[in-house]
């Protein structure tokens, strides 16, 4: 696992819900410039999307 990925994982574990937003665009950013793979990027955005659906969810109830 590359730094990046690392780096990426570790802000979603406190994230809110922009911040894991911006965790996805950070992993598409980081995919199309080669620095994490297709699994890592997949990685990441199912923890942002459970992030997003735990906080956004949350706020309606």
């Amino acid at each position: 696992m590359s730094q990046t990925f690392d780096a990426l994982k570790e802000k979603l574990k406190n994230a809110d819900l922009g911040q894991a937003k911006e965790v996805m665009e950070q992993a598409k950013q980081a995919h199309a410039d080669g620095k994490i793979d297709e699994n890592e990027k997949k990685e990441l955005f199912e923890t942002a999307k459970s992030v997003i659906g735990d906080k956004g969810l949350g706020g309606i109830f």
